[in-house]
């Protein structure tokens, strides 16, 4: 019988036991992460302004950017191969570094649970070794998360109209409910992928058996995390609310003075402060989600009736 309650609160001590895993294995892939995110909810801000919706600018923001980026790096060619450079590496680590390490730290968790020693730098190795099949895996996700679907959505809506979103909207709607339902189906694919070696479509089978057959704590797993990653989000929100307030006092005074450099160099220090923050509590929730998650597999397939159930 699986005890959610002992589980998270297992998870929960494991987390707060453990803090140099949330540092290298949680915290480092969040910060790129949650930086990437920022610049692409930018993106899309400017992106909405410059659309027919608010503006009748002659080109998109996308196309003004690119003009004006070709432009800068043409007066100051000696920076065009370091931003290149610097652009692809960023890149690199955010599409590889995440895989990476949740791949460790699975097993990580997995060997802490069953009472082995585990040393920071194993969890490198062990994210290699499953690195491929686990990439695989995020790549074929992706395409059905609500993420992908609001990107889309927002996509259509900035190019095409309301009209046309109006007219796509019941697409989307049952987009979303099939990428729900997959992704709960889904639930413990990567544990079967890293722990138990199995490949992407019969780890995805057999989290789909697994699923149904423990539903029930699946679910009330999956609702205890939401409300925890809620609460997180607000004391996320609720930290990023005073140097946002700063920032903006900055500029009121900018506005009124001449310290607009010394503005913009207060400004960039509290937005790295704020950045490194966010992904310090997002590298925590992250550590004891896949404490969670883990210790609720490695439970959940000790059960003889699973075993038979899913082989």
């Amino acid at each position: 019988m699986v005890n959610s309650r002992h589980i998270i609160s297992e998870a929960w001590a494991f987390t707060r036991q453990n803090k140099r895993l949330m540092w290298w294995y949680a915290f480092l892939p969040a910060l790129f992460t949650t930086l990437i995110s920022i610049i692409y909810l930018i993106y899309q801000y400017f992106a909405f302004k410059y659309s027919a919706l608010f503006d009748d600018a002659e080109q998109s923001f996308l196309a003004e950017l690119a003009g004006n980026i070709y432009d800068f790096l043409s007066v100051h060619r000696g920076l065009i191969v370091p931003a290149i450079l610097v652009t692809a590496l960023i890149l690199i680590i955010y599409a590889l570094l995440p895989t990476l390490c949740q791949g460790g730290l699975i097993q990580l968790i997995a060997r802490a649970r069953e009472g082995k020693e585990i040393r920071v730098s194993d969890g490198v190795g062990l994210g290699l070794v499953v690195f491929l099949p686990l990439f695989e895996y995020n790549l074929l996700i992706r395409g059905f998360s609500l993420f992908a679907i609001l990107t889309e959505a927002a996509f259509v809506l900035r190019n095409l109209g309301p009209g046309a979103l109006e007219t796509l909207l019941p697409f989307f709607v049952l987009a979303g409910l099939i990428g729900f339902l997959l992704t709960l189906l889904f639930t413990y694919s990567e544990f079967f992928i890293v722990l138990k070696r199995s490949s992407v479509l019969s780890a995805m089978a057999k989290s789909a058996k697994l699923v149904l057959l423990s539903w029930q704590h699946t679910f009330i797993i999956g609702v205890l995390m939401l409300l925890i990653g809620v609460r997180i989000i607000i004391n996320i929100v609720a930290v990023l609310i005073v140097p946002t307030v700063l920032f903006i006092t900055i500029g009121l005074f900018a506005a009124t003075a001449i310290a607009t450099q010394i503005a913009i160099v207060i400004g960039i220090l509290l937005s790295i402060v704020g950045l490194i923050f966010a992904s310090y509590f997002t590298g925590i929730l992250n550590l004891f989600s896949n404490a969670v998650w883990t210790f609720t597999f490695l439970a959940l397939i000790e059960n003889e009736k699973a075993k038979e159930f899913i082989n």
